[in-house]
């Protein structure tokens, strides 16, 4: 949805949004039902948030804050295995993200993503707060469990 922003190996490179440590874990992608029963399908272990919200779940080994556990879907040498429409939709809009502030809906930049780099900044604004807002605002309408809160580590670019 961003190759027009983001080369694959910009991507590739990094995977900060397919890494979670386990204070990061809650930023596992919420899962839209059509993908939720292709995993199940696949034999992907998935849980429920307190939300409602459908997310894959991580294996950690330990309970170290410091461990890592990749995305289910990762593969570390060529990235998602998921064919790109297939993906969940906050993966294929990463580095923004629909959040709910209160009852409206904004838009947010998550800056410190790696890949961002500042030239792009703004092209991704710019596309996000014109082309891009019809569907990410669609998506919210048909999928109210899978837009979360708002959180301060992303800078708000669009608000309704």
């Amino acid at each position: 949805m961003l190759t027009n922003i983001f080369t694959p190996s910009d991507c590739a490179a990094c995977k900060l949004c397919c890494n979670f440590h386990h204070s990061s874990a809650w930023e596992t992608p919420s899962l839209e039902n059509e993908l939720i029963y292709l995993l199940q399908e696949e034999g992907y272990p998935l849980h429920k948030r307190c939300n409602g919200a459908t997310t894959f779940y991580l294996h950690f080994e330990t309970d170290s804050e410091d461990e890592v556990a990749n995305c289910p879907m990762l593969d570390p040498t060529i990235g998602c295995t998921l064919p790109r429409e297939l993906r969940p939709f906050e993966c294929r809009i990463w580095p923004l993200r629909i959040m709910r502030d209160a009852s409206t809906l904004v838009i947010g930049l998550y800056k410190d993503c790696p890949a961002l780099k500042e030239e792009a900044a703004d092209k991704l604004i710019a596309f996000a707060t014109g082309e891009l807002l019809p569907t990410m605002l669609d998506y919210a309408r048909k999928h109210p469990t899978c837009i979360r809160d708002i959180d301060d580590a992303y800078s708000i670019i669009w608000r309704e």
